[in-house]
């Protein structure tokens, strides 16, 4: 038996099926771009060096996205203060790497925990060759040192009203960490990342005065987030959200948050 074929038909069908292929987007949806905006000055969490934005939030944030094929993330730097208020006018979908605060209502949600910065005390060794591991009883009578601008903790700030000890403030982790080794202050509070960062790049600078970093105590801690606008809501706001949650958590029980976190505060 000979089969007939309707030759015009079966033409269509195939000119069909080549535009399918061949039509962006059919089949298979671009991934969705979502911008994320990050601090442009807070290494080594998060900063531009050479023009190139980087930082320990930004490996993390990229390896969650790399598990996440429906979105294409996008990270840009922004001045905090500045991202701080287009996250409050709804003008960003993100910013990050806020510590969650009740007086920022225009943030929701929060996202799963980045990381936990602490704010620590570094001491020079001359210093500690008195124990001191009471605080701040221990280290009356001290001169310690801050950045200029810093948001200092109650339990930094308590005893320096109290007289107990003498505050002093410098423009950065670089100029305090020099003072520290220059025996011009006595201990030096910053976080911890902040300040082991500071002092790698350093390097053989503070070494030619024979100091090395010696942390003392931990004064405060603080989670960090991705803070979401309360104002800034598109359709895919509550899925990616929810995505980039169960990516962060996904690497923090496979280790890879520990070898990223250990490759910058080492």
């Amino acid at each position: 038996m000979i089969c007939k074929i309707d030759l015009r038909r079966a033409g269509a069908c195939l000119l069909a099926a080549v535009c399918a292929m061949a039509a962006p987007g059919i089949g298979h949806a671009a991934p969705q771009t979502v911008i994320l905006y990050g601090d442009d000055d807070y290494a080594p969490y998060s900063y531009v060096e050479n023009g190139v934005f980087k930082g320990m939030y930004v490996d993390i944030l990229r390896q969650a996205a790399s598990t996440m094929p429906a979105y294409r993330l996008e990270l840009q730097p922004r001045p905090w203060k500045r991202g701080l208020d287009a996250l409050e006018k709804g003008q960003v979908f993100g910013l990050f790497p806020p510590g969650r605060k009740t007086e920022r209502p225009y943030v929701q949600p929060y996202s799963a925990m980045l990381y936990r910065e602490s704010v620590v005390l570094f001491c020079h060794d001359a210093v500690m060759r008195t124990p001191r591991t009471r605080f701040p009883a221990d280290f009356a009578g001290l001169t310690i040192g801050v950045n200029t601008g810093f948001l200092l903790s109650e339990k930094l700030m308590a005893p320096a009203r109290e007289g107990l000890l003498r505050l002093e403030a410098a423009k950065g982790n670089e100029a305090n960490l020099k003072k520290l080794a220059l025996r011009r202050i006595d201990c030096y509070a910053s976080d911890r990342g902040a300040a082991r960062h500071t002092a790698r790049r350093l390097g053989g600078e503070l070494a030619r005065y024979g100091f090395a970093l010696h942390e003392v105590l931990e004064l405060s801690s603080e989670a960090t987030y991705i803070a979401y606008s309360a104002r800034n809501t598109p359709a895919y706001k509550a899925d990616f959200v929810a995505q980039m949650n169960a990516a962060l958590l996904a690497l923090r029980h496979s280790g890879q948050l520990a070898r990223i976190e250990h490759a910058y505060l080492r």
